[in-house]
């Protein structure tokens, strides 16, 4: 198929962006100038501007919507406005282009959290997340389903934890998260079995590393998308 990924130049995006151009042609649409990447086509692309991003979309099968806030600044007045401009603001643009352009279907890069604490949250728990980011992926979801009732897209949420180069990954058993967080194979796989496989409506999922479900249930994942985290240390391999 042929791919749009917006916000595609960034940490995510280069996990995931060379497993997915094995099998579909992608364009990475980022607000980096001068972005060269050798598995994509590259176009500059601001999402507070939808008229940017439907001519982006034109010709794709499916979009992925990936872009991020800023970092800086963390918890700062303008580090929040950056995260209300991109999840919220920025989705809404993509999905109303998607709809323009004449493009069903949508992966969209979610995050558990949604949830206040999102190591205690079920597969049916409400979303009740209330600081900016959380808040603003929560309020994110929202605006996908308004856009399922609105235009008849189909959106696929995955709600991802801690997404993680893999030799980073292996090497961060201290980490608080380490048991829950994902390697960058296996958010990759995810994003992969979304967007092969076309679910109706509106649909979540979590996409996370606990491969023993110690903390999180990834069984919808399991069950709608047919993945499952993959990836073993080499000490629980040993």
């Amino acid at each position: 198929m042929n791919l749009l990924l917006i916000g595609g130049g960034g940490h995510l995006g280069r996990l995931i962006g060379p497993t997915l151009a094995q099998d579909h042609h992608l364009t990475v649409a980022d607000r980096s100038p001068g972005l060269h990447l050798d598995w994509a086509d590259t176009v500059v692309v601001d999402v507070l501007d939808q008229d940017q991003l439907a001519a982006a979309a034109r010709g794709a099968d499916l979009i992925v919507y990936m872009a991020m806030g800023t970092k800086e600044g963390w918890g700062s007045p303008d580090w929040a406005r950056s995260q209300f401009d991109v999840n919220v603001t920025g989705l809404y643009n993509a999905l109303q282009a998607a709809a323009r352009a004449g493009v069903g279907r949508v992966v969209i890069a979610g995050s558990m959290s949604v949830f206040a604490d999102f190591l205690t949250a079920k597969e049916n728990s409400v979303p009740d997340a209330v600081e900016a980011y959380g808040l603003s992926k929560r309020l994110g979801e929202e605006v996908a389903r308004a856009a399922v009732v609105e235009h008849g897209l189909h959106a696929t949420v995955l709600r991802l934890v801690l997404p993680t180069a893999d030799e980073v990954w292996q090497d961060s058993t201290d980490d608080k998260h380490a048991e829950v967080m994902t390697t960058g194979t296996d958010t990759a796989a995810a994003f992969a079995a979304a967007i092969s496989v076309d679910i109706p409506g509106f649909t979540a999922v979590t996409i996370t590393g606990d491969h023993e479900r110690r903390h999180l249930d990834w069984s919808q994942a399991a069950r709608l998308l047919g993945w499952e985290p993959r990836s073993r240390r080499a000490t629980e391999a040993d």
